[in-house]
């Protein structure tokens, strides 16, 4: 049977319109797609890209189309002209992206056969969600909140190296004292039963950054390695899973990309997806772990200042739609 994955537009306003026009004309014929958002936004933005694929109105329990051309689109927002204009965001459209999301996941969680099999997730400004009076920090958190699930991880993907959070969206001053032992030996729990399951690696190797330089040092430059990660790597240990660490963040990076890991556990945003970004600027892939759904998103923002100009680069767009299909499979 073939896979149906709804994809939420993003922020009316940025490049999620796009970007996700440009990747669904190349989905495979094993796998649907449906656009959760604004059928005009759409409409529109197809006319200016030239695209040949027709978004329509589409209800939930209708057939798919035959044609690969048509484009079923489910209609959360009716944006007045003014409120979607490419490179001028509003709350208007920050509250029309988080329904996307919203009702996206509903339908993800949908065990029927108008449910669907996984979310990819388009760009929201996290500004104005919070204009339209949604305070979350972004996707992973309101996911998390949607499906009600405790325990979450961002985990970025790319052809080279794949890197999983253990802290998310939050000022650095407050990661020491956020992490914790059992918040680091979750992290390595989830990461190793995601992937196992949807990458097909039997007990696979993660390697766990220090915070500190030098992964503190013995403790001269800190000692959140001594008193948390190690203990959590050891803990992991115990449950028969291949972890290895806490190793200086400057080194552990070049150790996965030679093959040594299978993934790096790393403690704070910017640690892991400095590396990341670096490798895979383009076409890297956020993975949400823990969810009882598969939800996948390009790994990069809005892009208010090129949006509607047909600059931006889709590959991030198509790996997530890739990505997203072979784990629902």
């Amino acid at each position: 049977m073939a896979i149906v994955l709804g994809v939420t537009m993003g922020d009316p306003a940025g490049i999620g319109p796009e970007v996700v026009l440009k990747a669904l004309q190349g989905m495979p014929a094993h796998c649907r797609t449906v656009v959760l958002g604004d059928l005009a936004v759409l409409q529109e933005t197809a006319t200016r890209l030239g695209s040949a694929l027709v978004p329509y109105a589409w209800q939930v329990g209708e057939p798919y189309p035959n044609s690969r051309l048509d484009l079923p689109v489910l209609i959360l927002s009716q944006l007045k002209p003014q409120e979607r204009i490419p490179g001028r965001p509003s709350p208007s459209g920050g509250a029309a992206s988080y329904r996307y999301v919203e009702t996206g996941v509903r339908l993800a969680l949908d065990n029927t056969p108008d449910g669907l099999d996984g979310l990819v997730t388009a760009p929201i400004s996290k500004a104005m969600w919070h204009a339209a009076g949604h305070h979350y920090p972004g996707h992973t958190e309101l996911l998390a909140a949607l499906t009600e699930t405790r325990d979450v991880r961002m985990m970025l993907v790319g052809k080279q190296l794949r890197v999983i959070l253990v802290t998310t969206h939050m000022p650095l001053a407050q990661v020491p004292q956020t992490l914790s032992c059992e918040r680091v030996e979750r992290t390595i729990v989830l990461a190793a039963a995601h992937l196992s399951r949807f990458h097909g690696l039997t007990n696979p190797r993660l390697a766990v950054a220090g915070l500190n330089p030098h992964a503190g040092e013995a403790g001269a430059f800190g000692d959140e390695e001594q008193r948390v990660i190690q203990p959590a790597v050891e803990r992991a240990r115990t449950r028969g899973l291949r972890a290895e660490g806490p190793f200086s963040a400057d080194t552990v990076f070049v150790r996965a990309l030679n093959g040594e890991f299978d993934g790096v556990i790393c403690q704070y945003h910017d640690q892991g997806l400095i590396p990341l970004k670096l490798l895979a600027w383009e076409d890297g892939v956020n993975v949400t772990l823990g969810l009882p759904i598969v939800r996948t998103s390009p790994d990069h923002g809005t892009a208010f200042d090129i949006a509607g100009q047909n600059k931006a680069s889709f590959r991030s767009m198509q790996a997530a739609l890739t990505l997203a299909a072979e784990m629902a499979q």
